[in-house]
């Protein structure tokens, strides 16, 4: 058996135990057809069960099938169990960037499958590539401890057995043994930012520091132990310092001024965390907010939060809390015009409109916060307002109008969310675009268009 096998074997003897029901997550790849092979080759003799488990993106047209018949080929081959499901990630109702949608829908149909067969471990093909590639990405993006602390190799139920080799050890491997695997093209598209990162800053980095990899491996470990320490204590003083009344979580002022501007912060997190299921609309503004507002200390003061998070001052204690009919301020409920071309920043919502003149022809395939308009069409007036009763619009494919509320009930998009998703009109009132949804089809680009306007939201 080779040096490298005899590596993974021992990790995969660490990560999984006798009588676990593993599904395997296989694109097809190099890293997830390593993965899928080196468990194979130890199932028998450490004593547990593979599935394999493929979600079709519906972004790739016909590559996209060929990756899925190839893993269910490769399942057949391997005598393991398959379970494949298509999901249209473009049209899904998340409001986030292609990738991360993709990786949430992913994640909701691997934990789906798992529970539908009673299994206990989801296996990712996770390299040290990728974590260095993560570690970057979040140092330009803007991180704290844990963003440097790259891909954790377990979280929760799901392990990355392969998460201390490298992309060459795992082609290696698979060149060795003959075996085939399929290349995504989009893997080689700079517009996303973690092929930018692999294919281009890595390699000027290198020119610097031919060692910055290693390094940057090196800062991940060292984040990562430092970060299991400081969630350790943090977790210790939420049980100390946080009240939970009827679902409403207190914080004592005096007793939260007492800590380590580091913990507040931390603690402040954790709070937000414990009250909505996670940290995804929360950025390093929001914390500082609160922060404030224990500073001042002003009884009766209000900050409202996305996802319907209230954190209200009051005599000697902050509160948190949920409210399910939470209203936006009235200086949101106006319209708000976007600069064309240009930058507009809507904070309320934590979201960026980017506006410019595009030529033709357009990609094939755009994310859902992206969307090209006939501007003859629109007009140069776009603003943004949210829902009113009686809007209605022309979805795109159809020819009939529809009110917005039956097509935010058809999209199943939950009555407490509907407030909050902006919406474009022209300087006619005409909803031009419901964002991260639908844009109408009266303002679509067709082979007339002379003037393409091209409008990007991003999450700030």
């Amino acid at each position: 058996m080779s040096s490298f096998s005899n590596k993974v074997k021992s990790k995969i003897i660490e990560l999984i135990t006798p009588g676990d029901k593993v599904l395997v997550a296989v694109s097809g790849g190099a890293d997830s057809l390593a993965l899928i092979y080196l468990l194979q080759k130890f199932s028998k003799e450490l004593c547990y069960d593979l599935f394999v488990a493929h979600l079709n993106h519906l972004t790739r047209g016909n590559e996209s099938d060929q990756d899925e018949q190839f893993v269910e080929k490769l399942a057949g081959k391997l005598s393991l169990p398959v379970f494949i499901d298509k999901i249209d990630v473009r049209n899904s109702t998340l409001k986030y960037s292609f990738q991360e949608s993709a990786r949430i829908l992913r994640y909701q149909f691997l934990e789906k499958t798992l529970k539908s067969i009673d299994g206990n471990k989801i296996a990712l093909g996770h390299t040290a590539d990728d974590s260095i590639e993560t570690v970057l990405m979040n140092l330009l993006r803007g991180t704290g401890l844990r963003g440097l602390a790259g891909i954790p190799e377990t979280t929760g139920n799901v392990i990355r057995p392969l998460l201390n080799f490298t992309r060459p050890d795992l082609e290696q491997f698979l060149n060795d043994n003959n075996i085939t695997y399929r290349i995504d093209s989009s893997n080689s598209d700079t517009k996303y930012l973690r092929n930018k990162v692999r294919k281009e800053v890595i390699p000027f980095l290198k020119i610097f520091n031919p060692n910055i990899s290693r390094n940057l491996l090196g800062l991940a470990e060292i984040a990562r132990g430092e970060e299991q320490w400081m969630s350790e204590k943090t977790h210790e003083l939420y049980s100390k310092f946080v009240n939970n009344q009827n679902g409403t979580l207190f914080l004592d002022v005096i007793e939260f001024d007492k800590l380590h501007l580091a913990m507040k912060r931390r603690l402040v997190r954790e709070t937000f965390y414990q009250l909505s299921g996670s940290l995804r609309k929360f950025t390093a503004l929001h914390v500082r907010q609160v922060l404030d507002l224990f500073n001042q200390a002003q009884v009766g003061s209000v900050l409202m939060f996305p996802g319907g998070v209230r954190v209200t001052c009051d005599y000697g204690k902050v509160s948190f809390s949920l409210k399910d009919n939470f209203s936006l301020p009235d200086f949101e409920k106006r319209a708000r015009k976007l600069r064309i071309p240009g930058i507009t920043n809507i904070a309320q919502l934590d979201i960026r409109f980017h506006t410019q003149f595009v030529e033709q022809p357009l990609p094939d395939s755009i994310d859902h916060m992206q969307a090209y308009f006939d501007f003859e069409k629109t007009g140069g007036n776009i603003q943004l307002r949210f829902f009113q009763p009686g809007d209605s619009f022309v979805p795109l494919g159809m020819q009939g109008h529809k009110k917005v509320k039956s097509f935010f009930i058809d999209q199943k998009i939950p009555r407490k969310e509907r407030p909050f998703i902006p919406i474009l009109i022209n300087g006619n009132d005409d909803i031009i675009w419901i964002y991260g949804k639908r844009i109408c089809e009266s303002f679509r680009v067709d082979e007339t268009t002379k003037k393409v306007l091209f409008i990007e939201g991003q999450v700030i």
